[in-house]
């Protein structure tokens, strides 16, 4: 038979445990999270450099005020190559910064996780 005592000690090593699995499904979800963030940049890189390869390959002297059109922020707008191409170097800079933020977050994560799951003694049976 359980004595109140030790029915309070399990109770309460029941309620650490679902804290540190709360704790941990929060760092997981946080992972997953900048995993597809970083995803999603990782493409969107991709695709800015494919368009940059394809306008770049035009000799200049045919890209000179010939019409190319660009969306922003839902908007088909009316530009040229030259002045789309300056747009996509920046915007390329922009997202390789991002990536690289990202990238940073990531580790950061992880080395905080390890040290909590070092910290609590927690061993992860399926990751």
């Amino acid at each position: 038979m359980v004595t109140k005592e030790e029915a309070l000690q399990q109770h309460e090593k029941l309620k650490k445990v679902q804290g540190l699995q709360v704790t941990y499904n929060r760092y997981q979800e946080t992972a997953t999270e900048l995993q597809n963030q970083l995803n999603t940049i990782a493409s969107q890189i991709l695709e800015h450099e494919i368009v940059q390869t394809t306008l770049g390959e035009l000799p200049e002297s045919s890209r000179e005020g010939r019409k190319c059109f660009k969306m922003i922020g839902g908007v088909l707008v009316d530009k040229t190559v030259d002045e789309v191409l300056k747009m996509l170097k920046e915007e390329l800079g922009d997202l390789r910064k991002e990536r690289a933020k990202l990238d940073t977050n990531i580790k950061e994560l992880k080395k905080e996780m390890d040290a909590w799951i070092k910290k609590n003694h927690i061993q992860v049976v399926r990751q």
